[in-house]
């Protein structure tokens, strides 16, 4: 249990990360596709963190549990 509340920390922080360098791009760049670049690689970015770990897309692939 303290493992998985220790890596939830720690996506929670990078997606704050990610957060914030999507903010940065957004406001500090007047070339619309070095914006462009850099929103969708912190978008994709954090919605890989999200499906994986909190959504735990990678259990449908898992061969033994059965329902």
């Amino acid at each position: 249990m303290q493992k998985a509340m220790q890596t939830g920390m720690v996506v929670a922080v990078i997606l704050a990360v990610l957060t914030i360098v999507e903010y940065v791009f957004a406001v500090n760049f007047d070339d619309d596709t070095i914006r462009f670049i850099g929103l969708s690689f912190a978008a994709v970015g954090k919605a890989a963190l999200i499906v994986y770990y909190f959504m735990h897309v990678y259990r449908l692939w898992r061969v033994e549990e059965a329902h």
